[in-house]
C-alpha cells in the first residue's frame, strides 16, 4: 500500500487530486462484499488484508482509504452513518451500534470538507456533501466525539431533468420525430451508470427498443448514453418517431398534454384526534423538473395557439412551478417541483390543507383553434427550450428566479 500510496503521489501534486486518485483505486481495484464473520460484522480487516483480498466491505474499504490518505499526508477520519433513511431523530434516542448500517470517511482538503465513499462506483470523486442525505452522523477518532447534525439545505440542482422534444411540423396527422434526454443525479444516476457501463451501445439500443416501441414510440432510431463526472449525472438520450396523440377538438382544432406537464394535487397533512396535534409534518426532500419543447406544424400560425396558465406557488414546503411561452414557432414548457422545508409545523399544514381546493392539477395543455378563439397563452414568462441551454450546467430555470435565490 505504501508503493500505491507513492505511486499516487509522485503522479499528482495536488492534494485533491491526490485523494480522488486514492478513492478512485478503493472503489474500481476492490471488490465490494460484506465480511461479517468472526467478528467481521463489527471489525474491519487491516489496509493490507482487504488489498491483498482485493475485496472488502465499507469497514474495510474505508481502512483502506484512511491508510492511503495517512501516507499522502492528508487529514481524515471515519465517519459512522446511516444509508437506509432512518436517522431522523437520532440524537434523542439511546446510544446504539444498530443505527449505524454504513462507515465513510470525512477529510480536510485545502481548507474545505469532502466526503469520500469507497463503496460507490469509480464516478463518484470526493464531494462537498455525501451522495446520500445524512441528518446525523457520528464520527469515529482518537478524541472520542458525539452526533453531528448535517444541515442539508435546498438542492440547488434537480436530482432529475426530463426533456422532451416533440417535432411536429410535418403536421397533426403524422409521427413526430422525438428526443427524450433524461439527466439523473444522485443514488439513481450512479445506479444508472452502474447498469449502463457494462452494455454496448447495440446492448443498449436493442434493449431500450424492446422495452419502448409499440406504446408512444413508434420508432427508436437511436440511443446515447454517457455518466458526466463534472456535473455529477447519468445523461441517457433516446431519439426515434413517435405518435402524438393530438385530441380533435372539432372544427380543426386540436389539443396535446404535454409530457410532464401537470401536478398531482398535495396530499392533506392531518392526524388522528387521539395524536399529538403539533408534531411536524415531514416531506422527502427532492426536486425534479420537466421540460417539453414542441414544435409547431408548419401549416399553423402560433397566433392561433395558446397554453395551460403558469402556476407559482409553495404548498406545504414545496415549491410548484410551471410556465410556457410560445416563441421561434415553437411551444416551451418547463415544470420543477422542489422540497424547500423537509418538516412543516402543524400550523403552515392546517393552512395549507384549507389552499388544496384551488390547486391547479391540471395537465399541461396546448391548443390550437384556427379560428383563433383561444384565450393567450399563459403569462408568456421566458422558457429556454430543450436544445437553447446546456441542461446538466449547475444552474438551470426550473424554479422561479425568486426560489433559486
Amino acid at each position: 500500500m505504501k508503493r500505491e500510496a507513492g505511486r499516487i503521489a509522485a503522479a499528482h501534486a495536488d492534494a485533491l487530486d491526490r485523494a480522488s486518485a486514492a478513492l478512485k483505486l478503493v472503489q474500481q481495484d476492490v471488490r465490494y462484499i460484506y465480511v461479517g464473520l468472526n467478528g467481521g460484522n463489527l471489525t474491519p480487516a487491516t489496509a493490507d488484508e482487504t488489498w491483498q483480498r482485493r475485496y472488502g466491505d465499507c469497514k474495510g474499504k474505508t481502512v483502506l482509504l484512511l491508510a492511503l490518505l495517512a501516507e499522502l499526508g492528508i487529514e481524515a477520519e471515519p465517519v459512522l452513518v446511516n444509508n437506509s433513511g432512518g436517522d431522523d431523530g437520532l440524537n434523542e434516542r439511546l446510544p446504539n451500534p444498530g443505527m449505524f448500517d454504513h462507515v465513510i470517511v470525512r477529510a480536510r482538503i485545502g481548507g474545505a470538507t469532502y466526503w469520500l465513499d469507497g463503496t460507490l462506483p469509480p464516478v463518484a470523486p470526493p464531494a462537498a456533501t455525501p451522495v446520500f442525505r445524512y441528518g446525523w452522523v457520528l464520527p469515529l477518532n482518537q478524541r472520542g466525539g458525539s452526533l453531528e447534525h448535517l444541515e442539508w439545505p435546498p438542492a440547488r440542482r434537480p436530482d432529475e431533468i426530463s426533456l422532451y422534444e416533440i417535432d411536429a411540423r410535418t403536421g397533426f396527422d403524422q409521427p413526430a420525430r422525438m428526443t427524450n434526454t433524461t439527466i439523473m443525479r444522485g443514488i439513481a444516476g450512479l445506479q444508472q451508470q452502474v447498469q449502463f457501463s457494462g452494455l454496448t451501445n447495440d446492448q443498449l439500443l436493442s434493449g431500450l427498443r424492446q422495452q419502448l416501441v409499440g406504446n408512444w414510440w413508434r420508432t427508436v432510431d437511436e440511443v446515447k448514453w454517457r455518466y458526466d463526472q463534472k456535473a455529477g449525472a447519468s445523461v441517457l438520450t433516446i431519439s426515434g418517431t413517435a405518435q402524438v396523440d393530438w385530441e380533435d377538438d372539432g372544427e380543426g382544432a386540436k389539443s396535446l398534454a404535454l409530457p410532464g406537464g401537470g401536478f398531482s394535487p398535495p396530499e392533506r397533512r392531518s392526524r388522528p384526534s387521539d395524536q399529538n396535534q403539533e408534531v411536524p409534518f415531514y416531506s422527502k426532500p427532492e426536486f425534479d423538473c420537466h421540460v417539453t419543447t414542441v414544435r409547431l406544424p408548419t401549416a399553423t400560425k402560433a397566433a392561433d395557439w395558446s397554453t395551460k396558465p403558469s402556476y407559482d406557488t409553495l404548498m406545504f414546503g414545496r415549491n410548484y412551478y410551471r410556465a410556457f411561452e410560445i416563441r421561434d414557432d415553437s411551444i416551451r414548457m418547463i415544470r420543477g417541483s422542489r422540497v424547500d422545508s423537509p418538516e412543516i409545523d402543524a400550523g403552515t399544514a392546517k393552512r395549507d390543507n384549507g389552499r388544496i381546493p384551488d390547486f391547479d392539477n391540471s395537465m399541461g395543455w396546448i391548443s390550437y383553434d384556427p379560428a383563433s378563439r383561444n384565450a393567450p397563452a399563459g403569462d408568456q414568462k421566458s422558457v429556454p427550450a430543450t436544445y437553447d441551454i446546456d441542461w446538466t450546467a449547475d444552474t438551470v430555470p426550473c424554479l422561479s428566479p425568486a426560489a433559486l435565490r
